[in-house]
Order: structure tokens, then C-alpha cells, then sequence
């Protein structure tokens, strides 16, 4: 017998009522079957900061025979001595994802020249402020350069609405962020595990929904107040201030949204974990089950299991369909991988050191496989699996020797049979752009153009 349950229906635990993950039985039954056949698609931006060594990363092979490159890399051309030469075999980066190899594909020759028109040499600090927006962050010399809206805020401002979190900014350190909002403005990602933990399954009390509403009632006063204060303002400005008190105002919008983007969401159960779910270690309050979530604060220069954890923690939220929308910071040039046997940091080997520049990129291709894995093993109410259902791109925004043009990328899933990858596929220097409208377009979204695309790319 199947019983039909409400999407509300909520399980008592330990005084905390927490909800069902999504079944089947909760949908009208002609609801179901359609359901069943459409899992909702999954997006997610892996980000490996300053890029990848390429000589190492791009396969010799195209097409679906890549994973058989027999290829040593050249690395004379690219460090004017072949002293390494021989030392760093065939695949060497790519080979943790050869289980995988029917999944993802490997795309070459996408360049993010708009945004950096003014020279094709990328800085570091730009890697990571463009590699989402695409923005010319130099667009008018002598004026503060601005960014624009990263492709995973305009997927979550046209989406972010289906969902109890639009979007999912993660990263394995306090500091780093890929994330920028409608006015250009960053979007602190979120680095404690055991915080975001607890936003996705331990839900607010009585008491905490009482004093969230008082305080959303007090900031949309001042918002409103603010606002029309502003705006009485704007006529006697100059067109510098107005552009100015403009920004700001579009700041206080986005802010203003997002509040009422999280208080729809309220009064509505909070998911269970799912069955099945390895658990072990710290407790978690209000769920009645543990979870070993290490040291939030890591330990010096332990960045793998960190970034896992992270990895675990994005999986349950695409899993019980928190968010369909998600980016995560693999590392930047700063980290030192002191359990892995390095001394310096990925920036340092750079210059100097490919063979150390490989090993960090193996590591971080490391944790791709790892979370695609993770993906994979997930069955949907249809039988196919959450990686079938998911469309994740990982990449950096910078190549070997500061260039925008060829950098590394890849992308993995099927968008639920819309893409069929598996190959490794050579583009003619077409915007990474264009990778992002594909992305978009395989969730179902309306979009056309972002940033300086020329059209959605061909793939699959």
C-alpha cells in the first residue's frame, strides 16, 4: 500500500521536528511519473584558483580516445630546460578521473578575454573576481573598476526561488570568494562545515522564528526609510554621486531580497539526512545523529580533508534538494599542501616547479573524482543518478603564464540526458562564456548572453 504524505510531512527528533527528504508517495499520482522521469538538474562551479599547469592538464589525445594519451608532457617548452623531462608521466593531472571518463568532458581553447581587454596578462587577484563574472574589471581607465553578476547568482536569481537556499558558496578558507552579486559586489562564501551543517538540517525554534521576524520587521523599517531618504536625494546630485547612490541603492534591494527569499522558507520543515548517511564524531544538536565535521577552524596546511568535508556537506544539499545551485573553492595560490610532502605554496611552484605544480593539480583533480563519486552513487526516485542529474564545471580563470586564453576546463554529468560527454573537445578560442549559457540552458533556464558570450556553447 502506498500511503500519500504531505511535502510537509515532518518526523519528531528529540523536540525538533525535521521533514522527510522528497518521496515519491508525497505527489498526487499523476504527478508522480513525471516527477520520476525528471529529476530536477543540479548545477555546481568547482574553482581551482590561479589555474592549472597545462602542459601537464590537456590531454595529447582529442575526442573520446583521451584517457589512452601515452604522451609525455613537453615541459621544455614551457620552463626552457628539460630537467623534468621524463618525470611526470601521461595524465598524470587528468588520471583520477579516467573511472569517470564517460562522464565529463575536457574542453580546451576557452579563453575569458572580456575580461581583460586592456592586456592578456592575468593578475592573481583577478583570477578569482572574474572567473564567474567574465567582467572587464578595467572597462573605462581612470574610473574604479567594477564587477558584475557571477553566472551562479543570475542561475539563483532566475531559480534560487525553488529552493530553501538559492545558491551555495562554499570554500576551505575565510578569506577566498567567487561569488559576486547583481551590483558587482563579492559574496562572502561560507568555510565553517560545521555552520553550514547546521543551516541545512538543524531547524530554528519558536523562539528563534519569533526573534527572526521581529528582526526582519526592524531592517525592512530601516530599509524603507533609508530608500526613501536616499531618494529625495537624487536630483540634486551630480551624475558621479547618482551613479554612486544608485550602486547603493541596488545593494540595499539585493539585501532587501534575500531577506524575503529566506523568510518564505520559515515555516517549512527542515529535510532529514538522508538514509545511509555515514555519520561519526561531533554532535549535532537537534538532529539526534552525528557527524564528524574535523576542526572547523583545519588544521595548518590540511586543506584535503577540509575540502572533502565541504564536498560531503554540497552532496546532502543537492541530495535533499536544498539548493540546486552551488559553487566551491578547491584552493588558491596561497595554500601549502603540508600533508602531501610540499613546502611551498602553489603560487611559489608556479615560476619554478612543475612537478610540484602537478602534484597540487593531481590533489585537486583528486577532489573533483572524489565529489563526482559521491554524485555517482546517489540514486534519484527514476534509478538514474544525482551525477546523471548534475551539471558541474571545474576550472580557474588563469593559464600557465598568466594568460586568459586556454585555460583549463572541464565539465561533468548529463543535465538529466541532455548532454553526452566523454570526450576531449578542442575549441577555436570561443568564450568561457558560452560554456556558462550552455550550463544554464541544460537547467531549463531562458538566457541568451552573459557577459561577452557570442551563444551557448556546442557540446554533447
Amino acid at each position: 500500500m502506498n500511503t500519500r504524505l504531505s511535502r510537509r510531512h515532518a518526523l519528531r527528533n528529540i523536540g525538533t521536528l525535521v521533514s522527510l527528504p522528497f518521496l515519491e508517495c508525497m505527489l498526487p499520482r499523476a504527478a508522480r511519473a513525471a516527477a520520476a522521469a525528471k529529476p530536477p538538474v543540479r548545477l555546481a562551479w568547482l574553482f581551482a584558483g590561479s589555474g592549472m599547469f597545462m602542459p601537464c592538464y590537456k590531454p595529447a589525445l582529442a575526442g573520446r580516445a583521451w584517457a589512452d594519451s601515452k604522451e609525455f608532457p613537453n615541459i621544455r617548452n614551457s620552463f626552457g630546460d628539460d630537467k623534468t623531462a621524463g618525470q611526470i608521466k601521461p595524465l598524470a593531472t587528468l588520471e583520477p578521473l579516467i573511472p569517470f571518463k564517460d562522464h565529463i568532458s575536457i574542453l580546451s581553447g576557452l579563453l575569458h578575454e572580456g575580461a581583460f581587454k586592456r592586456g592578456s596578462v592575468v593578475r592573481h587577484g583577478q583570477d578569482p573576481m572574474c572567473h564567474l563574472t567574465g567582467a572587464d574589471l578595467f572597462r573605462i581607465p581612470g574610473v574604479a573598476s567594477r564587477n558584475s553578476v557571477s553566472i551562479d547568482q543570475l542561475a539563483s536569481r532566475l531559480r534560487g526561488t525553488e529552493t530553501r537556499i538559492p545558491a551555495l558558496n562554499l570554500t576551505h578558507d575565510r578569506v577566498m570568494t567567487i561569488n559576486y552579486s547583481e551590483s558587482g559586489s563579492p559574496i562572502p562564501a561560507e568555510w565553517n562545515p560545521y555552520d553550514v551543517f547546521q543551516r541545512l538540517f538543524t531547524g530554528p525554534t519558536a523562539a528563534d522564528k519569533a526573534a527572526a521576524a521581529a528582526r526582519f520587521a526592524q531592517r525592512k523599517s530601516l530599509l524603507d526609510s533609508v530608500v526613501g531618504q536616499t531618494k529625495s536625494l537624487h536630483a540634486s546630485l551630480g551624475v558621479a554621486d547618482r551613479e554612486r547612490l544608485d550602486e547603493y541603492l541596488t545593494q540595499l534591494r539585493e539585501i532587501e531580497q534575500r531577506m524575503e527569499q529566506s523568510r518564505k522558507w520559515d515555516n517549512v520543515p527542515m529535510p532529514a539526512l538522508p538514509a545511509g548517511v555515514n555519520l561519526g564524531g561531533k554532535q549535532i544538536a537537534g538532529v539526534g545523529q552525528k557527524l564528524d565535521l574535523g576542526n572547523p577552524q583545519g588544521a595548518a596546511g590540511n586543506f584535503g580533508p577540509r575540502i572533502r568535508l565541504m564536498l560531503d556537506i554540497l552532496t546532502l544539499a543537492l541530495q535533499t534538494d536544498q539548493t540546486r545551485i552551488a559553487t566551491a573553492v578547491l584552493g588558491h595560490m596561497g595554500d601549502v599542501y603540508k600533508e602531501e610532502g610540499l613546502s611551498d605554496s602553489y603560487h611559489g611552484y608556479t615560476h619554478t616547479n612543475p612537478i610540484g605544480m602537478t602534484k597540487v593539480d593531481r590533489l585537486r583533480i583528486g577532489h573533483v573524482a572524489y565529489f563526482l563519486g559521491k554524485l555517482q552513487s546517489i540514486r534519484e526516485a527514476d534509478g538514474s543518478t544525482l551525477l546523471d542529474n548534475s551539471l558541474i564545471h571545474f576550472g580557474g580563470g588563469m593559464g600557465t603564464w598568466h594568460e586568459s586564453t586556454d585555460l583549463a576546463n572541464l565539465v561533468a554529468g548529463h543535465a538529466g540526458g541532455r548532454l553526452k560527454l566523454g570526450e576531449h573537445v578542442e575549441f577555436k578560442q570561443q568564450p568561457l562564456a558560452n560554456l556558462y549559457v550552455l550550463m544554464l540552458q541544460a537547467a531549463g533556464m531562458d538566457v541568451k548572453n552573459f557577459a561577452d558570450s557570442t551563444g551557448a556553447l556546442s557540446l554533447g
